[in-house]
């Protein structure tokens, strides 16, 4: 008597089954899925890969081709989305995508390849161009100068013109 209740039961209830793989599935709101990178947006500024605990974002500089280069490998994410929620400029997104097995390694890894610029005094590369245009529209017109100097060359002039104004105008 029992089975006859429970087959009961179950003819009432109907289908709670679903048909995926067959039939599309509705992730929920807020799903975290495969991060993706925007090239168009990225400025190159490292602060996804600063963010990333597992270090899937990894961000070096080719200093002979003049290029910073973002490196995502999507087989040590998390998908914890702290890299979405550091980017100034929205580049990374989280997407709903969630069917990521695959049969070649490439496809796990997103490559993006940004332009540096070069120091005006040493000519080193030192930072991207997209980055240094996002940091400029921040500063007043009089310190947009001082941007396109690497980071030495900065406190060396800086340096020079504290020292210049400490000693009334004679250079020490």
């Amino acid at each position: 008597m029992g089975r006859l209740r429970l087959i009961g039961k179950a003819i009432s209830i109907g289908r709670v089954t679903e048909k995926y793989p067959f039939a599309p599935i509705e992730v929920p709101e807020g799903f975290r899925g495969k991060p993706v990178i925007n090239p168009d947006e990225c400025i190159g500024c490292s602060a996804c890969a600063n963010a990333c605990p597992p270090q899937a974002l990894q961000v070096y500089d080719d200093l002979k081709r003049g290029i910073r280069v973002i490196h995502f490998f999507l087989g040590r994410c998390i998908f914890c989305a702290r890299c979405q929620d550091v980017c100034p400029t929205d580049a990374i997104r989280l997407t709903k995508e969630f069917e990521l097995a695959t049969l070649s390694e490439e496809d796990l890894h997103q490559v993006v390849e940004l332009q540096m610029v070069r120091c005006k005094e040493c000519g080193r590369p030192f930072d991207t161009f997209r980055h240094v245009i996002y940091l400029a529209k921040e500063l007043p017109p009089e310190q947009r100068t001082m941007m396109f100097l690497c980071p030495e060359c900065r406190a060396k002039k800086a340096s020079k013109i504290i020292s210049f104004a400490k000693g009334g105008g004679k250079i020490v």
